[in-house]
């Protein structure tokens, strides 16, 4: 058996994904001889890093960030912070020459985003960023027919990532709200899920063609009482074009009444179309063109252990049994941990994250450019 230590740093509720992620790693066969250990768990509230220590495993909690990057015998160290606290943190445990998986964004901005990535090259060590979408069985079975071919050459898609969380202006006011601490709004947040999912599956996108923003609710009181402006969108639209030259649309909002959390992707091209949306986990829509026009149409493919990822996460490994938000976290850790031991190379890497982060401030930049003509 091979050991793994583990650190997490934030407690919220990504970090609690990690957790569960890291728990759960060794459900996938080529994993059986590792055994992964929960040592540490920090975190600005010690309360909540006590919390989630006694209710994930972990040996201990501390609200001391430092000890982890000290301590010679964590092997792997998983980040979920606010936006604005990536680099400082990001920047120690790098330095630490441990194995780092961070959640995304990579700071407020394509600054903070680049000088972590060129950092990343400087130390040893596996560095990874969770776009967990990507271990989706289904979103990762629409990858591998497009790489495939049997779609042909992609011609146009539409993405969407749509959520409700702040959608009452009675939700409170916090860091995510502010331009200074969270960087973009519904776009930074959400659309950079849209915007690694349309790279993973089509290609990356390279322009960016136009862009839009609206904040719907421009004001927001904190748990104090205090009023305070929104300085950054609830809603972004754009229109873009990827390096394969597929041109498509990409809109988000975190102010869709009825949405709680859908990232959706369409995709068409020479030889047929594929849909996903992540209301139906599980299930992925093929249109390969060609068959008897009296009887063709989309077909319906339920996932199971054909697909990518899910026996690895299935607690029951049959088709249509399914899985969902918390099995792609814990596909996630497994594709980290099997970099860390040489098994796999990654395809979330810090330059993933950089990719999104530059394809975001293209799209903030269109927008402020198009102000200043107004």
């Amino acid at each position: 058996m091979q050991t793994l230590k583990v650190a997490l740093v934030g407690a919220g509720m990504a970090g609690q994904a990690h957790a569960f992620g890291y728990r759960n790693a060794s459900m996938a066969d080529d994993l059986r001889d590792v055994a992964i250990e929960l040592d540490t768990v920090a975190d600005v509230s010690e309360a909540l890093a006590e919390d989630v220590r006694l209710r994930y495993g972990f040996k201990r909690a501390t609200a001391d960030i430092s000890q982890i990057a000290a301590n010679p015998e964590i092997d792997v160290i998983s980040v979920a912070l606010p936006n604005h606290a990536h680099r400082a943190v990001l920047e120690v445990l790098l330095r630490s020459g441990k194995h780092v998986l961070t959640e995304k964004p990579l700071g407020v901005g394509v600054e903070d985003a680049e000088y972590l990535t060129n950092l990343s090259l400087q130390y040893p060590g596996i560095r990874s960023v969770g776009f967990s979408y990507r271990r989706i069985p289904a979103l990762a079975q629409m990858a591998q027919i497009v790489r495939e071919g049997r779609l042909g050459d992609i011609w146009h898609f539409e993405s969407s990532y749509y959520a409700d969380h702040a959608a009452s202006a009675a939700d409170r006011f916090t860091w995510r709200f502010d331009r200074a601490t969270a960087g973009g709004g519904a776009l930074s947040d959400l659309g950079a899920h849209a915007v690694d999912a349309i790279a993973f599956v089509i290609s990356p996108i390279d322009e960016v063609l136009s862009a839009q923003f609206k904040t719907s609710i421009t004001e927001r009181t904190d748990r104090s009482g205090q009023q305070h402006e929104v300085t950054n969108d609830d809603f972004a639209s754009a229109l873009v074009r990827t390096e394969c030259g597929a041109a498509g649309s990409l809109l988000t909002s975190r102010v869709a009444y009825g949405q709680p959390n859908r990232l959706s992707l369409s995709v068409y091209g020479s030889k047929g179309s594929a849909h996903f949306d992540t209301q139906h986990y599980n299930d992925l829509k093929v249109f390969e063109a060609g068959g008897n026009a009296a009887t063709t149409g989309p077909s319906h493919v339920v996932m199971g252990p054909a697909n990518p990822h899910y026996s690895d996460v299935s607690s029951f490994r049959s088709r249509g049994v399914n899985t969902g938000y918390g099995e792609a976290f814990i596909a996630e850790i497994q594709d980290f941990i099997r970099a860390v031991v040489g098994r796999k190379e990654l395809d979330t890497t810090f330059d993933n994250a950089l990719h999104a982060m530059r394809v975001i401030e293209s799209m903030y930049a269109f927008d402020t450019k198009t102000a200043l003509q107004n």
